[in-house]
């Protein structure tokens, strides 16, 4: 593990009710670090976190708070539910992930669309810097082919402009601390992170910030030790256009990073269009579908 992580995976397999010590302060942050234990620090995803019901645990204490968030934590990720801090949910934890915490209403089902949405469905992009892993055409072709997956099944069209014309969606390559309130870590662990549309976010609402501590490619298959930069930019601009991630494994919104996944799964496609409604839906279908996506759906 890097020595220059600024969280780190909890790895003493075997906590659980009762124990304490430096290892149940490592859980804590990486709990709370994803929206399953309170933090009085939630950097630039304060606003989706005021209104959670997060529970709050005594420091380096595995207490009850600690084994009711660790247990929502394996149910949201399909691992089976011990309470305890096991190798299958270590494993997990030590995946590479997205930066955006994953129920920041305390609740759990597939997809989840927030309730707010662009106003329009026109939508500009623009990038502040580009990373040296890939040449400006293939970080554009990256972008286009990501946003592509979107538009579609949606009414969503994507336009790229200057940076200085103020788009929507800002993209940056950035590493550690950029001032979002949200630093990034060293390599392989919070790969990406992006935000809602507004009012969430201020005025980084809609941005997708990519962790340049990482190495990108745009090649299938994907080198060792490289990233796949569609599919992380595909999954961050779900988050742009307003869904929270989802507890089916095989979405393209599930948290963690496993490989390329250049697709929608029918959750994402049904998340998506609970915001902005199918091709060709008038108003009233369209405004029907967004109010269902103001509700969890829970799995079956």
């Amino acid at each position: 593990m890097p020595e220059d992580r600024l969280i780190s995976f909890p790895s003493e397999v075997g906590l659980a009710l009762g124990a304490s010590g430096d290892g149940v302060g490592e859980l804590h942050k990486y709990l709370a670090r994803f929206g399953y234990l309170h933090t009085e620090d939630p950097g630039a995803f304060a606003p989706i976190r005021r209104a959670a019901r997060e529970p709050e645990a005594t420091p380096d204490q595995f207490d009850d708070a600690t084994e009711q968030a660790l247990t929502r934590y394996q149910r949201f990720h399909g691992l089976p539910e011990t309470g305890e801090l096991d190798a299958a949910t270590t494993g997990q934890m030590s995946r590479p992930r997205c930066g955006f915490p994953d129920v920041g209403d305390g609740q759990v089902g597939s997809f989840l669309a927030q309730g707010n949405r662009w106003t329009t469905t026109n939508l500009r992009y623009g990038f502040e810097n580009f990373s040296p892993d890939l040449t400006e055409a293939e970080t554009r072709g990256a972008v286009t082919a990501a946003l592509g997956y979107w538009s579609a099944v949606t009414p969503l069209r994507f336009q790229e402009v200057a940076i200085g014309d103020n788009p929507e969606i800002k993209i940056r390559f950035v590493a550690g601390d950029h001032g979002d309130g949200s630093p990034f870590d060293a390599t392989g662990g919070v790969l990406a992170h992006a935000f809602y549309p507004p009012p969430n976010g201020g005025e980084i609402a809609g941005d997708a910030h990519f962790d340049e501590a990482e190495t990108w490619s745009v090649a299938i298959p994907v080198p060792s030790a490289r990233f796949d930069f569609v599919s992380v930019a595909a999954h961050e601009f779900g988050h742009s256009l307003g869904l929270n991630h989802s507890s089916v494994g095989g979405a393209l919104m599930f948290p963690t990073y496993s490989g390329a996944h250049r697709f929608l799964h029918q959750d994402d496609i049904d998340g998506i269009r609970s915001i902005y409604g199918e091709m060709g839906l008038g108003g009233a279908e369209a405004g029907v579908l967004r109010r269902r996506g103001r509700h969890l759906r829970r799995r079956g």
